[in-house]
């Protein structure tokens, strides 16, 4: 049976699930693991992460990571770097991220042009999966689709408690929780964010057979009437404590395709908030399908799972995501970018038992 050899690129949150997964993965060997500061570089990647010693330890110097025989990266740093990709691409070594590439064909026609001019250069693929988008905006809502005839209008809607997510420059800046008004209505990651969503939406137009003729975005929130206590630090009284983004797309013929997200900084109850919104469920996913067939899919942890718990597994989904890819991403022909629409399914890897059929 083939082994895969993996490189881990960065060990934050989605990076450390992500080295979990590649350890534990029956099909993959780690053989590199690429980190960021003086305290990682040189520890074995199993003390990391709080798992056995693998003997392969932790190095800072790109050039070394560059150098070292592997199938394929798994590169999860933020902020991430186009021209760092490509470098690794052009080393002949395939690439998984969850960096925003999964259909950039249109949002980000230069970074797709780089890309793939990279992956024929090393023969190789880059695939962007994760958790949303990466799954959630598009891989499991063009999967049910497959029920439906007639299709009106496709919703998806992220649910989340941000009070336990640590990852300040997310939270603050990308989710312009604890910004004033002024401060996100001027957010620079505004048209980015803008780019973010829509890839998603011109994927499942492209699985549909359709493109996107129209955009529209929407931006709502709620300030906090206190301050409440997060895992970055204070969100001051008279900030954005709820935040709500809607990114519509209308196809060519009149599907509308939305992704939408709540994030907030309280409980269900929204007490410390200055009004409330219908919030149907404190974190988790709803895909909803509008037409001669009405669907209604909701996706969550238990509800016994404290709210670390829930950030911290769907952290892990992202990372765990990434790590399934690996064998089907490397196997992939036609060297270039490849979306869910060119992949067959990603599943979960417990053994290396085949059929024989």
């Amino acid at each position: 049976m083939k082994k895969y050899r993996v490189i881990q690129w960065a060990t934050g949150v989605v990076g450390s699930a992500a080295l979990r997964g590649i350890i534990r993965h029956p099909k993959l060997e780690l053989v590199g693991v690429k980190v960021y500061s003086d305290d990682k570089e040189g520890l074995d990647a199993g003390d990391i992460v709080g798992m056995d010693k693998t003997g392969v330890q932790a190095i800072q110097d790109i050039d070394a990571i560059l150098a070292l025989d592997a199938d394929c990266v798994i590169y999860c740093p933020m902020p991430w770097d186009v021209d760092e990709m490509c470098r690794l691409l052009e080393s002949g070594k395939h690439l998984i991220t969850p960096c925003p590439y999964w259909f950039p064909f249109i949002q980000d026609q230069e970074a797709a042009k780089l890309i793939e001019a990279a992956c024929k250069k090393g023969n190789v693929n880059l695939h962007a999966s994760g958790c949303n988008p990466g799954g959630i905006a598009e891989r499991f809502p063009l999967t049910f689709t497959g029920w439906c005839n007639r299709i009106d209008r496709i919703t998806m809607t992220e649910y989340g408690d941000c009070r336990a997510y640590s990852s300040e420059g997310v939270v603050r800046e990308l989710m312009n929780l604890g910004k004033t008004p002024e401060e996100a209505a001027n957010n620079p990651y505004k048209e980015f964010l803008t780019s973010f969503w829509n890839q998603p939406i011109d994927l499942i137009a492209e699985g549909l057979g359709s493109e996107i003729i129209t955009y529209e975005a929407k931006h709502d929130f709620i300030l906090a009437n206190q301050p409440i206590e997060t895992a970055v630090g204070i969100i001051e009284e008279g900030t954005i404590a709820l935040n709500r983004n809607r990114h519509i797309g209308k196809t060519r013929e009149g599907t509308e395709i939305i992704e939408e997200q709540i994030w907030f900084m309280d409980d269900i109850e929204q007490t410390r908030l200055q009004s409330k919104m219908d919030i149907p469920r404190s974190s988790g996913w709803r895909i909803k399908i509008d037409g001669d067939v009405n669907i209604i899919v909701d996706i969550d942890f238990p509800p016994e799972l404290s709210q670390e718990e829930h950030v911290a597994q769907g952290m892990s989904t992202t990372g765990f995501h990434l790590v399934n890819a690996v064998p089907i991403v490397c196997e992939a022909d036609n060297p270039g970018i490849k979306t869910f629409l060119d992949l067959p399914m990603i599943t979960g890897c417990m053994g290396t038992h085949v059929t024989d059929r």
